[in-house]
Order: structure tokens, then C-alpha cells, then sequence
């Protein structure tokens, strides 16, 4: 799972260092389950994103910026997931890994498709 994390979360530095001019944090929002039925797979994808940004960070961050991981728990529930995603919104944060379940990735992913936001899955996705 840290090797997943780990390839995501370099997806998010290199198009984060292909930027112009940047804030001194770069905001990351990490989303999964903390809660719910699948709580322990949510538990590995956090622990995977802190150890991927705390070791991104010591080797320097992106271009002397660190990653900054906000993590928030959509429990796989769809509904759960739209107030998620419309909080990384109104939050600024222009880069998301997550969401664990396909179940809660799809409505979430329409959102950050409308606002510009990009999303990194490590899941498959089908949309029915």
C-alpha cells in the first residue's frame, strides 16, 4: 500500500512542480474511509500519504515547498463523499488523492471535474 501512496502521491508532485509560482505549502487532500465498514483499508492509504509526503518533504519537498496532507473521511458513503468533495472546494485545495470506495469516487470525481480539481485514484472506477 506505501508503494501505491507513494506513485500517487508522485502523480501530484510532478504536476505540482509544473507549475508557475507557488505558496509555501502545497495542499494535498487525502481522502478515505476513517470510519465505516472498511475503516482498515482506509487506515493503510493515510498511513501510506503521510509516510509518502513526510518522505518527500525530508528530501526537500517540490522545489523547496512542502506537501501539506489534509485528510478527510468520506466513510465509502456516496452522500458522505459529496460533502467531502464540495469542502476540498471551498477549502482551495487544488489536489486529491482518494477516494477509496468506487462508490463514493464517482460523485466526488464529477465535482472536482467541474471545478478544476485533479484526482488521483488509486482504484478502478466503472461507471454503470
Amino acid at each position: 500500500m506505501k508503494r501505491k501512496a507513494k506513485t500517487i502521491i508522485a502523480g501530484i508532485v510532478a504536476l505540482a512542480a509544473s507549475q508557475g509560482a507557488m505558496a509555501d505549502d502545497i495542499k494535498v487532500a487525502v481522502v478515505g474511509a476513517m470510519s465505516g465498514p472498511v475503516a482498515q483499508w482506509g487506515d493503510m492509504e493515510f498511513n501510506g500519504a503521510r509516510q509518502a509526503i513526510k518522505d518527500i518533504n525530508a528530501k526537500g519537498g517540490i522545489k523547496g515547498d512542502k506537501l501539506v496532507g489534509v485528510e478527510y473521511d468520506d466513510a465509502c458513503d456516496p452522500k458522505q463523499a459529496v460533502a467531502v468533495a464540495n469542502k476540498i472546494v471551498n477549502d482551495g485545495i487544488q489536489y486529491v488523492i482518494g477516494h477509496l470506495c468506487s462508490s463514493s469516487t464517482q460523485p466526488a470525481s464529477d465535482i472536482y471535474e467541474d471545478e478544476g480539481i485533479l484526482m488521483i485514484s488509486r482504484g478502478r472506477l466503472t461507471r454503470s
